[in-house]
């Protein structure tokens, strides 16, 4: 494991090394009067300092991209184990340190903090926040909800089921769309950012000379550059923001008092376009699942729902959910409840026919597989517009800088052919 960490990070160090032995150098030349010599040498520096900072960039996206391809196959075989272990009906902290012993990094790390914590008399909920914070809140929140239910080997396999349909998903997938957008808008906005700063600052100035007025897509390209060369804070704003995305999805939420963060950025995903569509299906699958796990243990309906209210999903039907329950318990009928707690005709058409036929675990299996299967398709068609909407944006955006730098030259054509 040394020497490979070793050998991912001996280029960026090496490049900021040479960058310090070369202003070091040309202090020298500079102090003893070879100012050429001197002045090469910061040239060189700066293609240098150029190539140190882009590699450490790249180096750093890799590590950001392999640490979380490798939390997630941590995050699977770690929940797997657990469900092994309560399958076979073995002690669990006995269980999972005899399973730790066939694991290696991380995955070991984990299931023996979870087994200490288990053995000092926590919950298996209470171990996996304490032992394994870096576990998905889905995950998580079922395994709460089996807790509470009664049925935590049903819960531990959708936990399960939801991990590796996850996976299967995106390994379905070519070229991940997120990865796509990240790539193309950022060489787009390097391409932009390098020709309104180097570039554009000497067209005003050139063309002043020659009397000649400069077009309109010309003026506003300008402006914007000098802007963003008053402000170079505002040209860092689409890095922050990104920054911020990657920060916002990674990190795990807490359960069950979400963040304002959390609660803002559910309230934007809830209200986006074809995005809400998708955050509603997957979130009422992943509720009527959980729904399942109290009426399997012979809970009522109300008492069900307000556990499946504390599963992870968006906070905007998270209190849909609290309504339904809340409904319920006042005595309303099960298909109003959910007409006005606006979760879908077919959940309470579904339900009121379980409730009508004795069998409300068939008719939320049905309901989740019909709310599972219409955000698949949503996000599908999501991430098929996606593609050619951005490339699109991306060509306008780099036609009207090609523009702008072009119709200057044919306007200084025609006035001195005049």
């Amino acid at each position: 494991m040394k020497s490979k960490q070793q050998s991912g990070t001996w280029l960026p160090v090496l490049l900021i090394s040479t960058s310090v032995v070369v202003v070091l150098f040309s202090a020298v030349l500079n102090s003893v009067g070879a100012g050429l010599l001197a002045d090469a040498f910061l040239s060189a520096l700066i293609v240098t300092v150029t190539l140190a900072l882009l590699v450490v960039g790249l180096y750093i996206a890799y590590r950001l991209s392999t640490v979380w391809v490798s939390r997630e196959t941590t995050e699977r075989i770690v929940i797997s184990q657990i469900a092994t272990v309560v399958r076979q009906h073995l002690p669990l902290a006995t269980g999972l340190a005899l399973a730790a012993d066939s694991e290696r990094g991380w995955t070991r790390v984990h299931l023996h903090r979870i087994s200490r914590l288990l053995a000092q008399g926590l919950s298996l909920s209470e171990a996996v926040r304490s032992g394994f914070p870096d576990c998905s809140p889905v995950p998580f929140s079922l395994i709460r909800a089996g807790e509470q239910s009664g049925q935590l080997p049903a819960a531990l396999e959708q936990a399960e089921e939801y991990l590796f349909e996850r996976e299967r998903q995106r390994s379905s997938d070519d070229v991940s769309v997120w990865v796509y957008l990240l790539i193309v808008g950022g060489f787009a906005a390097m391409v932009v950012s390098g020709i309104m700063i180097a570039v554009m600052p000497k067209y005003r100035e050139i063309f002043k000379d020659y009397g000649v007025m400069l077009p309109r897509e010309t003026i506003v390209l300008v402006g914007i550059s000098e802007y963003v060369t008053d402000y170079p804070l505002v040209a860092m704003l689409p890095l922050l923001a990104i920054a911020m995305a990657l920060y916002f999805n990674l990190r795990p939420r807490r359960i069950p008092n979400p963040t304002f963060s959390s609660r803002v950025a559910d309230w934007i995903r809830w209200h986006t376009p074809a995005w809400g569509r998708v955050e509603f299906g997957r979130g009422m699958q992943v509720v009527l699942q959980a729904m399942r796990l109290g009426i399997r243990s012979g809970m009522g309906l109300e008492r069900a729902a307000r556990i499946a209210g504390q599963v992870d999903v968006n906070t905007q039907l998270s209190a849909r959910v609290q309504q339904f329950a809340d409904l319920i318990d006042r005595g309303t009928g099960i298909r109003e409840a959910a007409r006005r707690a606006e979760l879908g005709e077919v959940t309470g058409v579904a339900l009121a026919g379980g409730q009508r036929g004795n069998d409300l675990d068939a008719a939320l299996r049905y309901a989740a597989d019909y709310h599972g299967a219409i955000a698949s398709r949503c996000w599908i068609l999501l991430r098929n517009l996606a593609w050619p909407t951005w490339t699109l944006i991306m060509g306008v955006m780099v036609g009207f800088v090609v523009l702008a730098l072009f119709l200057p030259l044919v306007t200084l054509i025609n006035s001195v052919c005049m």
